[in-house]
């Protein structure tokens, strides 16, 4: 039967393989020594690179990051290691190393999806797409064996791109809610545990180790924010940040795929921020005070105007620390200063800056100034690609370094205001 196929020019049997599934083509190539050398022996590799894209999958050529290559990228590696991925995820009985490493290779996916461009703003990523139809399908995160890996930075990393919305439940689904419930707690005990903030870390979240992002206290931070704005639909209804893994792609936050010359990270124009903090008055806490009625969070809104500045325009008061020159050219350290309004109208002089560290991710730091002192510093990651709809996910602290969670967000230039109205007012 297979010798009876090769009758037909390899240029055509090559083009029908294109439209079948990765497995049957591999299957196919089992079929006898001329079909494993069409599929596996051409050194173009062009019948992979079409099964890679006509799956589909992002194109990864079109997407720029620091740590990219040349243009090279083997297909049929990648291909082959998201289709074992799926294959595990689906898996009824599964080792916790196959998971772990199935995790690590939708981080990949999720990091190489394709930037948002002009005109196509509303087209989804397939590799997104794919990762979410994998997880919904097959409910991996929620294995038993992930379930002693809370402190794992890769799952973390994985749902805080999620930022729970494969965690929602209906009314009547008791599991669920017992679920959230505990994530709650536990992102709490993290994100106000002042223990957890030193100058060793930047007083941020970040490992002490090499300032990596700790992504076990990014993932706490997003569930604390999020869930609180959850409790307040009726505050400020139309000022909420866009989360999921749609909004961790490049150039997603409104009006970055048009940027202006020198502005990589998306900086200057109108932003949102949330802040969240607690009464440190009370001492350090159990985790069995988070779940007590007398805990009480409080939630402002803080909204923020942003332009670039030259670094020799820094003023003399702002005293952070400075990022480290950035080794990539394309994306040298940015400087801002702005405004920011907050509660009843408050407003403030913002500094800081923005820097591409090594991996690839995005950090911001930045200062609140009033009356030529610094009242509040600010540490961030911006969350996904470069110039993310997601924004800077972070922590806020003043002088006695009582730290407490930020979600910071771009907006469009007409987006509904509320703080600076009552300045104006």
């Amino acid at each position: 039967m297979a010798a009876n196929i090769f009758r037909i020019p390899s240029e055509i049997i090559e083009h029908a393989l294109t439209l079948c599934h990765p497995h049957d083509v591999a299957s196919f190539s089992q079929t006898c020594r001329k079909a494993l050398r069409l599929v596996y022996g051409s050194p173009d590799q062009y019948l992979w690179r079409q099964l890679f894209l006509l799956f589909p999958f992002d194109n990864p050529l079109q997407v720029s990051s620091p740590s990219q290559e040349d243009g090279q990228f083997n297909w049929r590696k990648e291909l082959h290691r998201r289709m074992e991925a799926q294959s595990i995820a689906r898996r009824t009985s599964s080792t916790l190393e196959d998971l772990l490493t199935v995790i690590e290779t939708f981080i990949s996916v999720v990091r190489s999806a394709a930037p948002v461009t002009w005109g196509y703003e509303r087209v989804s990523s397939p590799n997104l797409l794919w990762v979410v139809e994998v997880l919904q399908s097959t409910n991996m995160l929620r294995s038993p064996l992930l379930f002693s890996q809370e402190g794992d930075q890769s799952l973390a990393r994985l749902r805080a791109y999620l930022a729970l919305t494969l965690d929602e439940y209906d009314d009547d689904d008791v599991e669920g809610k017992e679920r959230l419930k505990s994530i709650r707690m536990r992102s709490r005990c993290q994100v106000y545990d002042l223990r957890n903030y030193h100058q060793n870390n930047d007083w941020g979240p970040f490992n002490v180790t090499a300032g990596e992002v700790d992504w076990t206290h990014i993932e706490s931070i997003i569930n604390v924010v999020s869930m609180n704005l959850s409790d307040r639909p009726h505050d400020w209804p139309d000022t909420r940040p866009r989360y999921g893994l749609e909004a961790t792609r490049a150039y997603s936050a409104p009006g970055t795929t048009a940027l202006a010359t020198g502005d990589w990270a998306g900086i200057e124009g109108h932003w949102r921020r949330y802040v969240c903090f607690m009464d440190y008055r009370r001492g350090q806490q159990d985790s069995a005070y988070f779940d007590t009625p007398n805990f009480e969070e409080v939630v402002r809104l803080v909204e923020l105007k942003l332009t670039l500045i030259d670094a020799q325009a820094i003023p003399e008061v702002y005293m952070l620390d400075r990022f480290p020159d950035s080794p990539y050219k394309h994306y040298p350290t940015l400087y801002f200063t702005g405004s920011s309004w907050g509660i009843q109208g408050n407003e403030a002089t913002v500094v800081g800056s923005v820097a591409m560290s090594e991996g690839g991710v995005v950090r911001w730091r930045f200062a609140s100034i009033v009356n030529s002192h610094i009242q509040w510093s600010s540490e961030g990651v911006q969350i996904g690609g470069i110039a993310s709809a997601f924004g800077v996910i972070g922590a806020w602290t003043g002088i006695r370094h009582d730290h407490r969670p930020f979600w910071l967000y771009k907006v469009e230039d007409d987006h509904p205001i509320y703080m600076q109205a009552l300045a104006n007012n």
